[in-house]
Protein backbone atom coordinates (compact mmCIF):
# COMPACT_ATOMS: atom_id res chain seq x y z
CA UNK A 1 0.00 0.00 0.00
CA UNK A 2 1.38 3.41 -1.21
CA UNK A 3 2.22 5.81 1.83
CA UNK A 4 -0.58 8.52 0.88
CA UNK A 5 -3.05 5.62 0.80
CA UNK A 6 -1.90 4.08 4.22
CA UNK A 7 -2.19 7.70 5.84
CA UNK A 8 -5.62 8.12 4.14
CA UNK A 9 -6.99 4.86 5.66
CA UNK A 10 -5.53 5.56 9.36
CA UNK A 11 -7.08 8.71 8.81
CA UNK A 12 -10.47 7.28 8.41
CA UNK A 13 -9.92 4.67 11.41
CA UNK A 14 -9.29 7.58 13.65
CA UNK A 15 -12.06 9.70 12.36
CA UNK A 16 -14.43 6.84 12.56
CA UNK A 17 -13.62 6.26 16.05
CA UNK A 18 -13.28 9.27 17.77
CA UNK A 19 -16.72 9.87 16.15
CA UNK A 20 -18.21 6.98 17.25
CA UNK A 21 -17.11 8.03 20.36
CA UNK A 22 -18.53 11.51 20.02
CA UNK A 23 -21.74 10.66 18.05
CA UNK A 24 -22.23 6.80 18.82
CA UNK A 25 -23.12 4.22 16.25
CA UNK A 26 -24.74 5.15 13.00
CA UNK A 27 -22.57 7.82 11.94
CA UNK A 28 -22.31 8.41 8.04
CA UNK A 29 -19.49 7.28 5.94
CA UNK A 30 -19.97 10.33 4.64
CA UNK A 31 -19.55 12.42 8.02
CA UNK A 32 -16.43 10.00 8.31
CA UNK A 33 -14.54 11.02 5.37
CA UNK A 34 -15.09 14.74 6.16
CA UNK A 35 -13.62 14.34 9.62
CA UNK A 36 -10.94 12.68 7.55
CA UNK A 37 -10.27 15.23 5.28
CA UNK A 38 -10.78 12.34 2.32
CA UNK A 39 -13.62 12.14 -0.19
CA UNK A 40 -16.46 9.29 0.38
CA UNK A 41 -15.14 7.45 -2.66
CA UNK A 42 -11.45 7.36 -0.91
CA UNK A 43 -13.37 5.77 2.30
CA UNK A 44 -15.49 3.04 0.14
CA UNK A 45 -11.84 1.99 -1.75
CA UNK A 46 -10.45 1.69 1.86
CA UNK A 47 -13.80 0.24 3.54
CA UNK A 48 -16.24 -1.50 1.21
CA UNK A 49 -18.51 -2.84 3.97
CA UNK A 50 -19.13 -1.32 7.18
CA UNK A 51 -18.16 -4.31 8.88
CA UNK A 52 -14.52 -4.02 7.79
CA UNK A 53 -14.10 -0.51 8.96
CA UNK A 54 -15.53 -1.20 12.35
CA UNK A 55 -13.15 -4.88 12.77
CA UNK A 56 -10.03 -1.69 11.87
CA UNK A 57 -11.58 0.36 15.04
CA UNK A 58 -11.42 -2.66 16.58
CA UNK A 59 -7.88 -3.58 15.56
CA UNK A 60 -6.57 -0.35 16.58
CA UNK A 61 -7.89 -0.54 19.94
CA UNK A 62 -6.19 -3.59 20.57
CA UNK A 63 -3.19 -1.95 18.79
CA UNK A 64 -3.39 0.87 21.41
CA UNK A 65 -3.60 -1.09 24.13
CA UNK A 66 -0.52 -3.33 23.06
CA UNK A 67 1.29 -0.30 22.54
CA UNK A 68 0.73 0.91 26.49
CA UNK A 69 1.52 -2.83 27.63
CA UNK A 70 5.03 -2.82 25.85
CA UNK A 71 5.67 0.57 27.27
CA UNK A 72 5.46 -0.45 30.32
CA UNK A 73 6.37 -4.35 30.60
CA UNK A 74 10.10 -3.01 31.16
CA UNK A 75 9.08 -0.91 34.39
CA UNK A 76 8.24 -3.62 36.16
CA UNK A 77 11.48 -4.68 36.87
CA UNK A 78 12.49 -1.15 38.88
CA UNK A 79 8.56 -0.54 39.88
CA UNK A 80 6.06 -3.09 39.18
CA UNK A 81 3.21 -0.98 41.50
CA UNK A 82 4.26 2.47 38.93
CA UNK A 83 3.96 0.53 36.18
CA UNK A 84 1.22 -1.62 36.88
CA UNK A 85 -1.22 1.42 37.76
CA UNK A 86 0.00 3.50 35.10
CA UNK A 87 -0.30 0.63 32.03
CA UNK A 88 -4.00 0.67 33.81
CA UNK A 89 -4.83 3.95 34.06
CA UNK A 90 -3.61 4.73 30.39
CA UNK A 91 -5.60 2.29 29.35
CA UNK A 92 -8.10 3.66 31.15
CA UNK A 93 -8.21 6.87 29.51
CA UNK A 94 -8.34 5.04 25.39
CA UNK A 95 -12.33 5.40 26.16
CA UNK A 96 -12.63 1.48 24.94
CA UNK A 97 -16.05 0.99 26.51
CA UNK A 98 -17.92 3.63 23.88
CA UNK A 99 -15.77 2.02 21.69
CA UNK A 100 -16.90 -1.28 22.07
CA UNK A 101 -20.51 -0.54 22.38
CA UNK A 102 -20.36 1.94 19.40
CA UNK A 103 -19.16 -0.98 17.63
CA UNK A 104 -21.43 -4.04 19.05
CA UNK A 105 -24.56 -1.23 18.67
CA UNK A 106 -24.09 -0.58 14.73
CA UNK A 107 -23.27 -3.89 14.25
CA UNK A 108 -27.11 -4.86 15.46
CA UNK A 109 -28.59 -2.17 13.32
CA UNK A 110 -27.29 -3.43 9.81
CA UNK A 111 -28.13 -7.11 9.54
CA UNK A 112 -25.15 -7.51 6.95
CA UNK A 113 -22.57 -6.75 9.78
CA UNK A 114 -24.88 -8.57 12.03
CA UNK A 115 -24.25 -11.91 10.61
CA UNK A 116 -20.12 -11.06 11.05
CA UNK A 117 -20.14 -9.52 14.15
CA UNK A 118 -19.45 -13.07 16.33
CA UNK A 119 -16.72 -14.09 14.63
CA UNK A 120 -15.34 -9.93 14.74
CA UNK A 121 -15.58 -10.36 18.79
CA UNK A 122 -14.39 -13.67 19.07
CA UNK A 123 -10.99 -13.22 16.74
CA UNK A 124 -10.83 -9.49 18.67
CA UNK A 125 -11.50 -10.90 22.60
CA UNK A 126 -8.67 -13.31 21.71
CA UNK A 127 -6.34 -10.85 20.33
CA UNK A 128 -6.99 -8.78 23.78
CA UNK A 129 -6.48 -11.34 26.00
CA UNK A 130 -2.93 -11.91 24.45
CA UNK A 131 -1.92 -8.53 25.21
CA UNK A 132 -3.49 -8.07 28.65
CA UNK A 133 -2.01 -11.38 29.51
CA UNK A 134 1.70 -9.78 28.72
CA UNK A 135 0.22 -7.31 31.59
CA UNK A 136 -1.16 -9.45 34.33
CA UNK A 137 1.82 -11.92 34.69
CA UNK A 138 4.09 -9.78 35.74
CA UNK A 139 1.49 -7.92 37.93
CA UNK A 140 0.75 -11.58 39.23
CA UNK A 141 4.12 -12.28 39.97
CA UNK A 142 4.25 -8.99 41.80
CA UNK A 143 1.09 -9.81 43.84
CA UNK A 144 -0.44 -6.55 42.53
CA UNK A 145 -3.62 -8.11 41.60
CA UNK A 146 -5.17 -12.06 42.01
CA UNK A 147 -3.13 -15.00 40.02
CA UNK A 148 -6.47 -16.27 38.94
CA UNK A 149 -7.66 -13.25 37.67
CA UNK A 150 -8.89 -13.39 34.06
CA UNK A 151 -7.63 -10.99 31.58
CA UNK A 152 -11.30 -10.08 29.47
CA UNK A 153 -12.90 -9.99 33.43
CA UNK A 154 -10.23 -7.43 33.98
CA UNK A 155 -10.52 -5.78 30.44
CA UNK A 156 -14.64 -5.34 30.53
CA UNK A 157 -13.91 -4.45 34.48
CA UNK A 158 -12.04 -1.93 33.57
CA UNK A 159 -14.58 -0.79 30.34
CA UNK A 160 -17.28 -0.58 33.25
CA UNK A 161 -15.51 1.89 35.48
CA UNK A 162 -14.24 4.24 32.63
CA UNK A 163 -17.75 4.40 31.07
CA UNK A 164 -18.70 7.76 30.59
CA UNK A 165 -22.29 8.95 31.76
CA UNK A 166 -24.48 9.94 29.05
CA UNK A 167 -24.50 13.17 27.05
CA UNK A 168 -26.08 15.50 28.93
CA UNK A 169 -26.13 14.54 32.22
CA UNK A 170 -25.45 17.08 34.69
CA UNK A 171 -22.45 16.14 36.85
CA UNK A 172 -21.52 17.92 39.90
CA UNK A 173 -17.46 16.44 39.67
CA UNK A 174 -14.65 16.01 37.79
CA UNK A 175 -15.73 12.76 35.68
CA UNK A 176 -12.18 12.13 34.60
CA UNK A 177 -11.08 12.17 38.08
CA UNK A 178 -13.59 10.09 39.11
CA UNK A 179 -12.78 7.49 36.86
CA UNK A 180 -9.35 7.58 38.01
CA UNK A 181 -10.33 7.25 41.38
CA UNK A 182 -12.77 4.40 40.62
CA UNK A 183 -9.60 2.67 39.22
CA UNK A 184 -7.04 3.33 41.89
CA UNK A 185 -10.10 1.84 44.14
CA UNK A 186 -10.04 -1.09 41.87
CA UNK A 187 -6.23 -1.98 41.76
CA UNK A 188 -6.26 -1.16 45.81
CA UNK A 189 -8.88 -4.14 45.99
CA UNK A 190 -7.36 -6.48 43.73
CA UNK A 191 -3.70 -6.00 45.27
CA UNK A 192 -5.45 -7.06 48.65
CA UNK A 193 -7.08 -9.87 47.24
CA UNK A 194 -4.03 -10.96 45.97
CA UNK A 195 -2.00 -10.22 49.22
CA UNK A 196 -4.53 -12.16 51.13
CA UNK A 197 -3.89 -15.52 49.17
Amino acid sequence: MRQDAADNREAIVAAARQLLIDEGPGVSLRSIAKAASVGVATASRHFPERIELLDAIGAQAAADINEIVERHLGEFGSDARSAWRGAVHEIGNLQLAVVAQAIITDTMQNPETLSRRGQLVESRMAEIRDVYDRLLVPAKNARLCPADLDPLEFHMGLGVITRPLPAGVPVPVDVDQLAASLIDIALDGLELRAQAK
